[in-house]
């Protein structure tokens, strides 16, 4: 008779040294209780996120002590009963959606003051764990720091995704590779985002094929060979060491061949190492930061134009001016810069009010730029003040062509709404090399310039002449 025979041969997912190295591995706080509500693993993000050590939680049933002040269920303790509606009702009303991302999932968004820092924001998910006939032998539950996204109106990508297993149910967009480079797992996540289906994917050796054109390397084949030479050419100025895993390293890159367009992702890698250390895989999650990355050039726009108008400001300002007197002096050519003012500009908003002073700034300025070459840089720095910067004219004349055509376009009356609104401009005109020779003499002369054109009438300009030495 065979000894083995009623042994239970099932596996122990909760305990294999795979599942906890993938659990170890993500960078997203994640812990997993068993199916008696015991906490089995509690990784290192979740311990830097909650500020509890994996020690005083291991074993026990008090997974809530880290979010809340009294007992109460977790959404992974709800998982193993089966994620009922009823109960998110009673334990999380107002606070829980369907997943965007697993079908029959959920997620929760909430505050927790309890937190270190303050307290933070957190979006959290859940999902059961099942053993190869079905049933339920415990669940893992994620957690997302958005603190920093809600205190910025949720700039960054809000996109949240839920937990049904340590890799296959997990909301982060994730796969792991063995160590011979073939894809044993490609979740729901990652076929949304990338649009690769996992049955394309498992058991081959293309996982290079929904990020790039060409077969090569991705992080986690880098990352499994530690082929860290390979990677700083292959990611050059677009990453780092994870400051969380040791041997993992985390990127930030633009992917144009997307379904739906391209889109920017935060990446990460990690390897999987075996109980001898040895290398047994890698796994690579992957976040879509296209919205935050937007936000980003929607702040350095405005970092970088005046908000009213959209013309350059100072700063852009004085990088093209210092950009163009390099020009000028390389090329042996001329420059011009010409401050602009206008004249009788307070007695409209005193009159008419400031909703009709900016209007006519904006009108003024869609001119100005219609005035000038692309090559040429229309800033303003103050409120009715802006400059211009004309490079490489062909002469002096040339220069007075141009004012004089600005002078005249700006005289032509402004139709503002039911205002129909006239002003006039002093302008004062400084040139490279005849006078000024650096940035700030240039804006210097040419703001004195303009004052005289101001003192002889206004509506005119004049041009700065460096007296003799």
């Amino acid at each position: 008779m065979d000894n083995c025979e009623g042994v239970d041969r099932s596996r122990k997912p909760l305990s294999s040294t795979w599942a906890s190295q993938v659990v170890e591995a993500i960078p997203m706080p994640m812990f997993v209780i068993d199916a008696k509500h015991q906490v089995v693993h509690w990784n290192r993000a979740c311990e830097q996120l909650t500020g509890v050590a994996a020690n005083s939680v291991l074993g026990t049933t008090r997974a809530w002590s880290a979010f809340y002040p009294s007992p109460r269920p977790l959404i992974a303790d709800l998982a193993l009963s089966g994620l009922r509606r009823e109960d998110f009702e009673r334990h999380y009303a107002g606070k829980f959606r369907p997943s965007p991302s697993i079908e029959g999932a959920w997620e929760l968004e909430d505050f927790f003051p309890r937190m270190p820092d303050g307290g933070k924001w957190l979006v959290f998910s859940a999902a059961a764990l099942r053993d190869e006939s079905g049933a339920v032998v415990g669940a893992v539950e994620t957690l997302r720091d958005v603190t920093a996204q809600r205190a910025a109106e949720r700039a960054a990508s809000d996109a949240a995704l839920l937990l049904s297993e340590i890799v296959q149910g997990s909301p982060v967009p994730t796969f792991v590779i063995d160590a011979e480079h073939r894809v044993t797992h490609w979740n729901r996540a990652c076929e949304a985002i990338v649009g690769a289906s996992a049955e394309q994917m498992i058991g081959s050796r293309e996982q290079w094929r929904p990020f790039y054109s060409h077969p090569r390397p991705v992080m986690a084949d880098l990352v499994l060979d530690a082929t860290e030479g390979q990677m700083g050419e292959l990611y050059a100025g677009k990453l780092r060491p994870s400051p969380l895993i040791a041997g993992a390293w985390e990127a930030r890159d633009y992917f144009p061949q997307f379904p739906g367009g391209g889109r920017w992702l935060y990446f990460t890698a990690a390897p999987l190492r075996g109980a001898d250390g040895r290398a047994i895989g890698a796994v690579e999650t992957l976040q879509d930061i296209s919205k935050q990355k937007h936000y980003e050039v929607q702040l350095e726009a405005l970092a970088r134009h005046d908000s009213l108008t959209g013309l350059a400001n100072r700063m852009v300002l004085e990088e093209r001016l210092s950009l163009a007197l390099s020009q000028a002096a390389r090329h042996k050519r001329m420059l011009a810069l010409a401050f602009l003012d206008l004249d009788h500009f307070k007695p409209i908003n005193d009159a008419m009010g400031h909703a009709v002073g900016d209007a006519l700034l904006v009108e003024l300025a869609k001119r100005l730029r219609a005035m000038v070459r692309t090559a040429d840089t229309v800033a303003r720095i103050g409120g009715d003040e802006f400059v211009i910067v004309l490079a490489e004219p062909e002469s002096r004349e040339a220069v007075e062509g141009v004012i004089k055509r600005i002078i005249e376009t700006v005289r032509q009356p402004f139709q503002l709404d039911e205002h129909c609104v006239q002003v006039g401009c002093s302008i004062g005109i400084a040139l490279y090399p005849e006078g000024s020779d650096d940035h700030g003499s240039l804006l210097r002369d040419a703001d004195a310039a303009m004052y005289l054109a101001k003192t002889a009438g206004r509506n005119g300009y004049r041009m700065h002449c460096r007296r003799p030495a």
